[in-house]
């Protein structure tokens, strides 16, 4: 029997929304060690960000292509870009599509030593039923995977002590025992190995241990 872990659900449906310049801006999650952020740009969308502190960042594309500061390529959906950013940075993001809307996921952790230089990850989606990185040079643990209706997954946390900071990103999943919809994101803490299995096709996942 699947024991029950403490856990916190972020809801989508109770997300709050603000309008920044026309685009659309959500705090997903907030804590001491990692906040989340989802940006919806609209066409010709810019929305800047401002860091107080020293932080590492992590920038995952859902929908669309987006350009930032200081980086000269475009990131698009299936790649991710982790960088380094000093205190008081501005981080800014422009919608780099002139018809669509853009959609991204902002991850912000303490800084990391490790990482001394914008690193891009390119995420292979050919294997199904099993889960990559987001970032390969990212410290924390981090984890993508696109699975078939019924398949599960298993994932033994390196830490015990450590969270999970689980997101929804397509389709329904039951993640630990708990029903997760597109953009449902959970926290669960005290627990060693995480069980998820998919409830629809296609199914899009993503997890962090914090």
């Amino acid at each position: 029997m699947l024991i029950q872990s403490p856990s916190k659900i972020i809801r989508n449906d109770f997300r709050i929304w603000n309008k920044i310049n026309t685009n659309a801006i959500s705090e997903v999650f907030n804590n001491q060690i990692l906040n989340v952020y989802e940006a919806v740009l609209e066409v010709n969308g810019e929305w800047r960000i401002n860091f107080e502190e020293e932080k590492t960042v992590l920038i995952l594309p859902l929908y669309g292509e987006i350009i930032i500061n200081d980086y000269y390529h475009s990131l698009f959906a299936g790649t991710s870009l982790t960088m380094n950013l000093e205190q008081g940075k501005d981080l800014v993001f422009k919608n780099h599509i002139y018809h669509d809307k853009a959609d991204i996921l902002i991850f912000v952790f303490d800084k990391q030593e490790n990482i001394s230089n914008i690193s891009r990850n390119e995420i292979d989606f050919t294997l199904k039923n099993n889960f990559r990185n987001i970032s390969e040079s990212l410290e924390t643990p981090n984890f993508i995977g696109i699975y078939n209706g019924r398949a599960e997954g298993f994932y033994t946390l390196k830490n015990p002590e450590n969270s999970i900071f689980g997101m929804v990103i397509n389709g329904a999943f039951e993640f630990q025992n708990r029903l997760m919809e597109t953009r449902d994101a959970i926290l669960l803490s005290e627990i060693e190995t995480l069980e998820f299995e998919a409830l629809s096709e296609n199914a899009l996942i993503i997890f962090f241990e914090v």
